[in-house]
């Protein structure tokens, strides 16, 4: 994952205390699960008297709540989802979820949040809609663009992007998988093979 785009999204996940105040109802619904999720991690994801282990279960949790998997993980193959077989797409969604919570729970040992401002929630073609805050920075530097795009699964609210700074999570990804297949011959099993390498480095890397 890209360090500028998913770097936002953690960061991005732990840090809402807004008010939402003054928004549609379908504004608030959109904008109240932002802040569920965020209340969650706080109290999940920043207990310095778990391990290692047990935060990345917990991690894995809040992504499968918050997150449409499945829907992120067929827009970031781009054209070769159409190649990927159902076995290869079944394998493809679990070495996703399994990178990032790999590659990102470990972030959240010994944080400690800095406040946000919540900027606006809009509605997008059919059901999405965008919740957009700027993160507060500690470095002087000006606050950090974050822009949640939200769909409706099964009447739930799932996000199926992070747009930070205007780069968006899922086209970065896309950028990088699809290169990878390409380099592998238009083969999805070459992408499946580098993540698994990714995910056992990863795991092997991590201590508690």
């Amino acid at each position: 994952m890209q360090r500028r785009s998913f770097l936002g999204f953690c960061a991005g996940f732990v840090l809402f205390v807004a008010s939402c105040s003054g928004m549609s109802q379908a504004q608030e619904d959109a904008g109240a699960f932002i802040l569920k999720l965020a209340d969650k991690a706080l109290t999940a994801l920043t207990d310095e008297n778990i391990t290692n282990a047990q935060r990345a279960d917990r991690f894995r949790d809040l992504l499968q709540e918050g997150m449409d998997i499945p829907t992120v993980a067929s827009r970031v193959l781009g054209p070769y989802v159409r190649r990927a077989t159902d076995d290869e797409m079944k394998e493809f969604i679990s070495l996703l979820e399994e990178n990032i919570v790999r590659k990102y729970a470990i972030m959240f040992k010994g944080y400690s949040g800095k406040s946000i401002e919540l900027i606006d929630t809009k509605d997008l073609r059919g059901d999405a809609q965008q919740v957009t805050v700027a993160i507060q920075r500690t470095d002087g530097e000006p606050p950090v663009d974050v822009r949640w795009i939200v769909h409706k699964v099964d009447g739930h609210d799932k996000i199926i992007d992070i747009i930070v700074e205007r780069v968006s999570m899922v086209t970065t990804q896309k950028e990088e998988f699809v290169s990878v297949i390409r380099r592998g011959g238009g083969k999805v099993e070459a992408l499946l093979s580098e993540l698994r390498e990714r995910n056992a480095e990863l795991a092997a890397n991590v201590q508690d």
